[in-house]
């Protein structure tokens, strides 16, 4: 019998890892909220893959609107029309709103950050974007060097034109100030920004809605009206990178409805297709898409378009609306809120709880005085070394809850059909876990 650990270990490029120090653990199945490696062992899948399995594993509803598909065709090129395309589109425009009219779709939320930023820049006819440093917007040139974090610095010098700013992070205000009398410096910042750097220069900001892999922090309500305010100012394009937040993850179908702001441009993947299929999608306000009504939009992919993703995301928001997800996100909120704020009073490596919807951080600090993080963007970077976050994953991991973990944050987002007892028992394994934390705490 074929050893197919093995074979991926020796011929599989495995992302953001040293090739020698990779582990492979097989899954022989996954079904709901679940998965099961090859020993039978069950795992709680408790950050839906990579935040993208929002409708659960092995959906019958899903799978069939794919294998539909795939009975008609499998592939038309994006200069032929497809009814599963078009279907989509009209799909995310009446979910998006009024304000929104053509998307773009693509094969990956690194895709949708690039048609946007091109578009932004043939729009205004600018060259910089402004991005922020607690970010991750994928893994290609542009995206690459939109992102904020560490995981740029083998890409660089990349992409001229691209800066960086602060973020509306509260728990660790890089302008050492409080809210809200800190006047949302953070959100002003963006602005001095724009006019030192030249607004006749500056094409876009792109933003999460709420900050993903780097913390899942959410801003303060002010903050992207001010940003709006500020771009609408000086003439820049705003774009919300919604490929994690987006399609029921907060508890509403888009992140920017907690907000009460409308961006020009709004980026979609992982849960426009709960990743059954490869999928993105740039979507693009009226303004925008009416400026290529007699512009050339020069972009494009084979896989534009392609007709089974589009077909996976038509039966993925038809499944969200008939189970109403959306719904159980927003309702399950509130036992996520309320169970980790109790592991937070148990245990004082927790520095901050914050979230929404199924979408939850846990920031886990060594020292309650100084808030010292408890892993560090160079430690998670250092081969050998595994930082005291991946510590309480790995052993969550040995008792069948799976989770990601960034830096010194736990991040959580289950599958948005999640039940209230679901979460309790895998919340109960991080409880325990957290007991590892706890011990190299300082203070």
């Amino acid at each position: 019998m074929e050893d197919y650990a093995q074979i991926e270990k020796e011929y599989v490029m495995r992302s953001w890892s040293c090739q020698a120090d990779v582990k492979v653990n097989m899954i022989e199945k996954a079904d709901g909220i679940y998965f099961w490696d090859k020993s039978g062992k069950r795992y709680s899948d408790f950050s839906s893959q990579l935040n993208s399995t929002s409708c659960g594993h092995n959906v019958k509803e899903i799978n069939d609107g794919i294998v539909e598909q795939l009975n008609k065709y499998a592939y038309i090129g994006p200069g032929l029309g497809s009814e599963a395309r078009a279907k989509l589109a009209k799909m995310v425009a009446d979910i998006a709103g009024p304000n929104y009219k053509r998307t773009f779709f693509s094969s990956s939320g690194t895709e949708a950050n690039e048609a946007a930023v091109k578009a932004a820049k043939w729009f205004t006819g600018k060259y910089k974007i402004i991005s922020r440093y607690q970010s991750y917007h994928g893994a290609t040139g542009i995206a690459m060097m939109l992102t904020g974090d560490p995981r740029r610095y083998p890409n660089e010098p990349g992409y001229p034109g691209i800066l960086h700013g602060p973020d509306c992070y509260c728990y660790r205000c890089p302008f050492k100030m409080e809210y809200p009398s800190c006047d949302i410096m953070c959100a002003r910042y963006i602005g001095d920004m724009i006019r030192f750097e030249a607004k006749e220069t500056v094409a876009a900001v792109i933003a999460e809605p709420i900050v993903g892999s780097n913390g899942i922090i959410p801003p303060v309500k002010e903050y992207f009206p001010m940003l709006r305010e500020i771009c609408d100012q000086y003439e820049v394009l705003l774009i919300a990178d919604e490929v994690m937040t987006g399609f029921g993850r907060t508890g509403k179908w888009l992140a920017i409805e907690h907000y009460d702001f409308k961006p020009d441009i709004i980026t979609t993947a992982k849960n426009l297709s709960a990743t059954y299929v490869p999928l993105g999608g740039t979507t693009y306000s009226k303004k925008v898409s009416d400026y290529f009504e007699d512009h050339w939009f020069v972009e494009g992919h084979t896989y534009a378009g392609h007709p089974l993703a589009c077909a996976a995301g038509v039966a993925t928001i038809n499944y969200m609306k008939k189970n109403k997800l959306v719904e159980n996100a927003a309702k399950m909120e509130k036992v996520m809120e309320k169970r980790l704020n109790e592991i937070k009073a148990d245990h004082k490596s927790v520095g901050d709880v914050r979230g929404k919807g199924l979408f939850w951080g846990v920031e886990l600090i060594k020292n309650t005085k100084t808030k010292e993080q408890a892993g560090t963007r160079e430690e998670k970077f250092m081969r050998g070394h595994v930082p005291i976050p991946a510590k309480v994953a790995g052993e969550c991991m040995k008792n069948g809850v799976f989770f990601l973990q960034m830096v010194s944050t736990l991040l959580f987002a289950p599958p948005l059909n999640i039940t209230e007892q679901q979460i309790h028992e895998a919340l109960d394994v991080v409880d325990k876990a957290l007991e590892i934390s706890d011990k190299e705490v300082v203070k």
